[in-house]
Formats: structure tokens, C-alpha cells, sequence
């Protein structure tokens, strides 16, 4: 990535503006010094005149902290950037995995953490200064906290050292033990992390979504014995054989999407009522994982786990949409010429109310 471009993300002017118009606090914003938090005392209490108690953050106290050697950290980054945010959707739609970008920003020779792994992938972009990371690798392919990989220690090898400089991106694997220091000067870095779906979070779907059936939900029969119990789960697993696994997997894939954190896109002042919409207003689609099928009854859009029956005559401006391409509703009306306004007005304005479409310029694809 070229430095310019890793610096549009999230540096040092977005990291200032940030820290002067948001509010953030712990745990969101928090600071670091090896393996210690460091946080406390970093706020000071307010209360307004109607009464809540508002933190501010001590400028003094954060900068003196920061000279001593804590790293800061400030999670969810991309939630105040709209071009950290359109990539972090970007990938949340590719994997249909939840995404997040979190800013780590030190000054000096420091450590904000001991060595450790993370139960997610992570993406390191070098943004500004350098910093070196000693790469230790693996202790147990993809581990999860619930599992025995959270007890294992890191590996006794020598670790590989990487020295990051600005717009240098790292990858680390789920697991993946490592740990980062800075090397003199000021540094920041944005780590992007995707938290994706494994065969044991489908099997935990799986078993809510068949508390329908009653042969699920009946009592087995330990006391009649193993040979009892044993043919009663042959019998669910007999009936777990006759899912479609294919079918099985969109089920699932749709009920991921649905569930994926989505920051509001708006198309205020439109709000889905009856006023009409510009023939010359132009539409992008909405962030978020989204596809166009062909299913026996027609081309179907799906978004975020929501899909839409469209008309074959709409498909190749669907098509367009997916692309990135803006679409107006004189571009629908040439694809569709036999749909009314008052049929084309509608569509567009419930894909507008669930955010598959957005005005163009307002936070779209």
C-alpha cells in the first residue's frame, strides 16, 4: 500500500480531529505500557446541569503518559473515518465476517503489550513512523478462547523480526503469537481485524434453528439404556443427512449477514414516504455483503441477509449496482418500460427504508 494512501485511512490530522470532536472513552479509548492498562486517572468527571456525569479526557495527562511510554488505543476507528469504514465493509462483505479497525499510536522505544495471539485475523497497516514486530507463529492452528489454545504458552523458538514503515501491511493469521515495539519517534498503526464464522459457531446456529422440531427438543433416553439413546441419535443424525448442504449453507450465510454490525446509512430527508422521488436522482448500493442470484422464479438481489425478487428486465442495472456503478430511476425506467412510476417509485423506496440503496454521495458503496 503506498504510504499516501495508508495515511488517508486514519493519521495523525483524523487522529486529532478525532480526539477533539468525539467523546470517546474507556474501554473504547485506553492506554497501554507493557502488558499494564494504564488507563486510570486519564478522565476527569463533569456533571452538567441536568445531571448525567460526562468524562473529559485530561490532554495533560495523556500527553505526560504517552512521553512516559504507554501506547494509546482507540477501538472502532473505522466508525469515524468514512474511507477506514468502506474498507473494513469491503472486507466484511468478501468473508461475511464481522470487521473492525482499531489505531495503536506510541512514541519512543515502548511496548504496549507482552507477547500474545488474537482469536481473529488481523491486517497491520503501517501508517506512520516504524515499529518492529517479533513474529513467534503458531501453538495450535486456529484457536479459539473457548478451546484449549487459550492455555497454550507461546512457542519457544526465536522470534522473526519485522520492521513495518508506512504503508508496509502485515498479515497474522487467527492465533498467530506476536508482539510490537515501537522504534524511536512517533508511530501509529491501524489493525484491521476480521472475526469470521467457524463449523462450531454453525453447529450452534444449527441447534437453535431445529428447536422447531419436536424430535430436537425430545428428552433422550439415558435411562432405557446406551442402545436406546444410541438409536434415538441415529435418528437425528439420519434427519441432519436429508439437509441440502448447499441450501443448508445460504440459510446460514443469510443469517450471518443479517446479524452483521451495520453503521445507519440514511438518505435523509427521504424517509420512505410518499413524496416522489427525482427521475435524474442517481443510487448506489447500500455497504454490506450483497449478491444477485438466479433462482427458479427470477434473479434475486440479496442484501444483508435480506433478499428481493426482482424483475429479469432490472437485472443488468442490479448488475451495475454491484458493480459500484450509480443508477437512477430513468435508468429503471429504460430497463423496465412496461413497470409504472408509481411501481418503480415504490421499489426504489423500500430498497431506500431497509439501506440497500442510498442516494449517491451519501455513504454508499
Amino acid at each position: 500500500m503506498a504510504p499516501r494512501a495508508a495515511a488517508q485511512l486514519f493519521g495523525w490530522p483524523q487522529l486529532n480531529a478525532a480526539l477533539a470532536e468525539h467523546r470517546l472513552t474507556p474501554p473504547r479509548l485506553r492506554l497501554e505500557q507493557a502488558g499494564r492498562d494504564v488507563t486510570p486517572g486519564l478522565f476527569r468527571s463533569r456533571r452538567t446541569r441536568r445531571g448525567p456525569v460526562l468524562q473529559d479526557l485530561d490532554a495533560a495527562v495523556l500527553t505526560e503518559r504517552l512521553r512516559e511510554g504507554a501506547t494509546l488505543i482507540v477501538d472502532a476507528v473505522n466508525e469515524i473515518s468514512p474511507a477506514l469504514q468502506a474498507l473494513c465493509s469491503s472486507l466484511s462483505a468478501e468473508f461475511t465476517a464481522t470487521c473492525q479497525a482499531n489505531l495503536y499510536a506510541c512514541w519512543g522505544v515502548t511496548q504496549g503489550f507482552d507477547v500474545h495471539w488474537d482469536d481473529h485475523d488481523v491486517f497491520v497497516v503501517q501508517v506512520e513512523g516504524r515499529k518492529q514486530w517479533a513474529l513467534y507463529g503458531l501453538t495450535q492452528a486456529a484457536p479459539t478462547r473457548r478451546g484449549r489454545g487459550a492455555e497454550a504458552p507461546p512457542p519457544q523458538t526465536e522470534p522473526e523480526l519485522v520492521v513495518l514503515e508506512p504503508g508496509d501491511v502485515l498479515y497474522l493469521p487467527r492465533g498467530f503469537w506476536h508482539a510490537a515495539v515501537g522504534l524511536g519517534g512517533p508511530t501509529l498503526h491501524l489493525t484491521i481485524g476480521l472475526t469470521r464464522k467457524t463449523g462450531a459457531d454453525l453447529l450452534h446456529w444449527l441447534a437453535d434453528e431445529l428447536q422447531v422440531e419436536p424430535g430436537f427438543r425430545s428428552d433422550l433416553p439415558f435411562e432405557a439404556g446406551d442402545a436406546a439413546t444410541g438409536a434415538a441419535l441415529g435418528g437425528l443424525l439420519a434427519r441432519l443427512q436429508r439437509e441440502d448442504p448447499a441450501a443448508l449453507a445460504r440459510r446460514y450465510r443469510r443469517h450471518v449477514e443479517a446479524a452483521l454490525p451495520q453503521r445507519p446509512q440514511l438518505a435523509f430527508p427521504h424517509i420512505g414516504g410518499d413524496e416522489p422521488l427525482s427521475s435524474d436522482m442517481r443510487f448506489v448500493l447500500g455497504q454490506g455483503p450483497a449478491r444477485l442470484e438466479t433462482r427458479q422464479a427470477g434473479p434475486v438481489l440479496s442484501w444483508r441477509g435480506v433478499e428481493f425478487t426482482i424483475s429479469s428486465r432490472l437485472e443488468s442495472a442490479m448488475r451495475r449496482l454491484l458493480a459500484g456503478e450509480p443508477v437512477s430511476i430513468a435508468d429503471l425506467r429504460a430497463a423496465a418500460p412496461a413497470a409504472s412510476d408509481d411501481q418503480l417509485q415504490r421499489f426504489v423506496g423500500e430498497l431506500m427504508r431497509r439501506g440497500a440503496l442510498v442516494p449517491q454521495g451519501a455513504g454508499g458503496r
